[in-house]
């Protein structure tokens, strides 16, 4: 006779199985995520919601970001020809002018553009039915977990992000530096 109690082990293992598929398949933060988080928190405790920095790669390169608390981090970042003109609207703080110049008049071949959606910091997939897009030199990646509606392969995506994922963590790390200051 077949007892009940007996499928309570196979039942634990089953429970166990699908918990650990579903851990496995959980999407792990991206190197942005933990930097993301403490600019946004350094921004919402000093009531900003604009931020811009000079980027330590070059004298000329800088970079801007509006925040729309708990929807969108936008970010840009590039090569920028009369940096003398920029660095005064860096000490004034004048943050949104920055990201508005930066915006309209970085060269398109050094110019980087980050929609960061949802939850700070690049993610590989759609969380909450909102996706992050990477545009560098204006070739935008959507980071939707779908690489074969981009035309490109696991690898190429997961490459895409890697190196997307890296670069935005400097980008932001120069932005939480003059948040802070």
């Amino acid at each position: 006779m077949f007892r009940r109690w007996a499928l309570r082990p196979i039942a634990a293992i089953g429970i166990a199985a699908c918990c650990l598929s579903v851990v496995g398949s959980a999407q792990q933060p991206g190197k942005s995520a933990g930097v993301a988080k403490e600019l946004v928190t350094v921004m919402e405790a000093k009531k900003l919601d604009a931020i811009a920095a000079k980027l330590t790669d070059a004298p000329d390169h800088f970079t801007a970001a509006l925040y729309f608390p708990g929807v969108q981090l936008l970010v840009v970042a590039g090569h920028y020809s009369a940096p003398q003109l920029m660095d005064p609207r860096l000490e004034k703080k004048e943050y949104r002018d920055v990201y508005m110049e930066l915006s309209g008049t970085v060269p398109p071949a050094t110019k980087i553009f980050v929609q960061d959606m949802g939850a700070p910091g690049l993610a590989q997939k759609k969380q909450d039915n909102m996706y992050d897009t990477w545009t560098q030199a204006g070739k935008p990646v959507m980071f939707d977990g779908d690489p074969d509606k981009q035309k490109i392969s696991d690898a190429e995506y997961a490459k895409a992000f890697s190196a997307a994922d890296e670069e935005y963590a400097k980008i932001l790390s120069a932005l939480l530096a003059e948040a802070k200051k």
